[in-house]
């Protein structure tokens, strides 16, 4: 089934556009930085990345397939979405770590370059679990990217871009390495923290969970900065409720889009790639954390049947929203001086997405699962492009293309002209076709995801597994019991009936194609746990595991002993479970 692109309003005609993976070597257009007749120039590009923003948290419908929550209220969300082009088939990883290490790198977890599955480590789920998780990460075990891995900040630095991170970083050892190792020229308030432990600055300066260039945005609201800069993207608060901002803590969110507003205004002469990175939605969620006007707004709030109404949440989301209120405004009102009598909105692209889907606190919609699972619920994002220049996107768009992580590193590097080292093949797809034609098409690919560990704790219920999804067709393969897993995301979007054994010729030809992926990318597996008795199957078909494919012409028992990795098993024919 192809990708549905609808232009708002009226069903498009639909022409095919392949769209290839930008290859390692190859070559790139002669940069272009100023106005010329051919066009303005290389693209600015804005990459907005909320923390833990579920499916349908956000109040439009046109990300989240109509089941947006009108309780909250992100009005430039919802604005970016109907100009520009709203995904509702877009994905990140099961949580923060893995989907920030695919963005930067453009690699799924399993390369050596990326190596990152979940935070902390693989045995989330107690010292009984039946298997063991694999290993992560650096080799003492930090949650964090290897110093040579090539990230879109060094793609788009080497291309001549001015780069710079806003917010939080999280896979990275040491703060320094932000600028030192993985390309970005600035780096404000990225560390290895994974959140912030309080929002607010006391008395100007953020705790130690918030890297500390950003405490030169953290000094208390004064009367002009809440005249200039909250009250023209406030709703349905009085100028009274903002006045008594005055003299209080900075909240970090307002710090982040006062350092990205002023990195945009320092190299605006310049190409500039910008990651804004906010701290929120994730916990502390409570009423120490949000801004008092907008925690103040929800309390009073009536709740929408059928949706969460949690107004600490929703106050942090609405002061994310604003934020981005204020630096789309800042480009839609500042001259480009590359491009002469445009505003920089006019060469400007804006991506806003999210880390992963939703958690407990989260709006998750029609979707099953949570922040650290391998459902839907965990891992589509809502997700919208914008940009005023209509050579950059064809805006007024709901798209319907599954889009993964991945596909961030080889689309900027594309926007950039920029040429990627020899070697290196991003495992994304090069997207900005669908960007700046609404009836273009990607053609068909698979998107992976591959958890060799556990994640069980409160409503998470994540145990070893690999997932493909292939047009409307979703596969799983559970490790703990060598079965499969398939759902039709178009018609069952919850993932509520399996429909492996009903279509044994869809899990076979899927399951073949995750297993050459495993095997193409030398995927480690959980092994069984010390002290577990060991599993014996019978097998006829395909397996992998210790980085092989073997292949099975007869039926052949297998021993799994403590310490083995526990391997992917597909029988022949799929007859039964």
């Amino acid at each position: 089934m192809s990708p549905l692109s609808l232009r708002l309003g009226a069903a498009a005609a639909t022409a095919t556009l392949g769209c290839t993976a930008l290859a390692a070597t190859g070559t790139a257009a002669a940069p272009i930085d100023t106005a010329t007749p051919a066009g303005p120039g290389r693209p600015n590009i804005v990459f907005v990345l909320a923390d833990d923003l579920g499916w349908a948290d956000v109040s439009t419908g046109l990300a989240n397939k109509g089941s947006g929550n009108p309780y909250n209220e992100t009005h430039t969300i919802d604005r970016l979405a109907q100009e520009g082009i709203a995904f509702d088939n877009a994905y990140g990883g099961p949580n923060c770590v893995p989907t920030r290490a695919a963005i930067l790198t453009g690699l799924y977890a399993p390369r050596p370059a990326n190596n990152l599955y979940l935070v902390g480590d693989l045995d989330r789920g107690g010292d009984d679990t039946l298997l063991d998780g694999a290993s992560q990460g650096l080799p003492d075990g930090d949650d964090a990217l290897p110093a040579e891995a090539y990230t879109v900040g060094e793609a788009l630095r080497d291309a001549g871009y001015a780069t710079g991170y806003v917010g939080k970083f999280h896979v990275t050892k040491t703060a320094d390495q932000i600028t030192t190792d993985f390309g970005f020229e600035e780096n404000l308030g990225g560390s290895n923290s994974g959140h912030a432990s309080e929002y607010h600055a006391i008395d100007g300066t953020f705790n130690n969970s918030v890297g500390p260039a950003l405490d030169r945005f953290a000094a208390d609201y004064t009367q002009q900065y809440v005249d200039e800069n909250i009250k023209p993207h406030s709703h349905g608060v009085t100028d009274a409720a903002l006045d008594a901002l005055v003299g209080t803590d900075k909240h970090v969110t307002d710090a982040v889009a006062d350092a990205t507003i002023d990195f945009i205004d320092r190299h605006k002469n310049e190409p500039f790639f910008t990651w804004v990175s906010n701290y929120a939605i994730h916990t502390p969620i409570g009423a120490k954390q949000p801004r008092a006007d907008l925690l103040a707004k929800y309390r009073a709030k009536p709740a929408v049947p059928g949706h969460p109404a949690n107004a600490p949440y929703s106050a942090l989301l609405e002061g994310l929203d604003q934020g981005l209120a204020r630096l789309v405004h800042h480009l839609e009102t500042t001259p480009d001086p590359r491009n002469p009598g445009h505003p920089l909105a006019d060469n400007t692209i804006v991506v806003v997405t999210s880390d992963n889907g939703g958690t407990a606190n989260a709006d998750n919609g029609w979707l099953s699962g949570y922040k650290g699972e391998l459902r839907e619920g965990g891992l589509r994002v809502p997700t919208a492009v914008w940009s005023k220049g209509e050579h950059l996107v064809d805006g007024g768009v709901v798209d319907s293309t599954p889009v993964h992580a991945v596909d961030y590193l080889p689309t900027f590097a594309s926007l950039a002209g920029a040429n990627l080292p020899r070697g290196l093949r991003p495992d994304g797809t090069d997207v900005s076709g669908i960007w700046r034609n609404a009836n273009a098409e990607l053609g068909a690919r698979p998107l992976f995801w591959h958890l060799p560990g556990y994640l069980i704790a409160g409503v998470r219920d994540q145990r070893p597994e690999t997932v493909i999804r292939s047009g409307p067709w979703k596969l799983s393969y559970h490790y703990e019991t060598q079965d499969w897993d398939l759902y039709h995301l178009d018609s069952d979007i919850g993932e509520t009936t399996d429909l492996a054994t009903a279509y044994p010729d869809v899990t076979w030809r899927l399951g073949s194609r995750l297993i050459r992926w495993l095997d193409d990318v030398d995927a480690p597996l959980a092994t069984l746990r010390d002290g577990k008795a060991p599993i014996t199957v019978t097998v006829q078909g395909t397996a992998y595991s210790d980085g092989k494919i073997t292949h099975y012409d007869a039926p052949t028992a297998l021993t799994v002993r403590p310490g083995d990795e526990v391997p992917v098993l597909l029988p022949t024919a799929v007859t039964g479970r």
